[in-house]
């Protein structure tokens, strides 16, 4: 029968499967990536919805086209505001733009586009960068048909 022997009132069997977790833990952590999900947020409009809107069109026309604005201001009755913002999540920076649309006696005056862009042009990148451990290995193991 082997004993555990004792340092400093701790047994070292209890030491060495706490540095066999510890390790196991820090290994297993390497495997894992995080992922971090594509946010869009506001209306999405493209050109040809911003070149449909001309000076004298009715309030009730622009929302048939571009929808409801985001913000309805109480105080700025006259001016909608349509925001769009992407945050592309793989460290790129966050595209926002902004269509503002003025009214005076319930028809359009004049709109404004801020940004970059039109929101419309942004597709979503659906593709992976590289493929992950376990497609790596399943094709290792595999045997291919090339």
């Amino acid at each position: 029968m082997i004993l555990p022997m004792k340092v400093s009132g701790f047994s070292l069997s209890k030491a060495a499967l706490g540095l066999l977790i510890g390790a196991s833990l820090l290994a297993s952590g390497g495997c894992f990536r995080t992922y971090r999900v594509e946010i869009q947020q506001g209306n999405v409009i493209s050109a040809e919805q911003i070149e449909k809107i001309t000076p004298g069109m009715p309030r009730n026309e622009v929302r048939f086209i571009l929808g409801t604005p985001l913000i309805e201001d109480p105080f700025h009755a006259a001016r909608w505001d349509y925001y769009y913002s992407l945050d592309p999540s793989k460290g790129e920076p966050v595209t926002k733009y902004r269509l503002s649309v003025w009214f005076e006696n319930d028809q359009v005056v004049r709109k404004v586009v801020e940004g970059a862009g039109l929101p419309g042009a942004i597709e979503p990148d659906l593709e992976e960068d590289s493929p992950g451990f376990f497609s790596r290995l399943w094709d290792k193991v595999t045997p291919s048909d090339d």
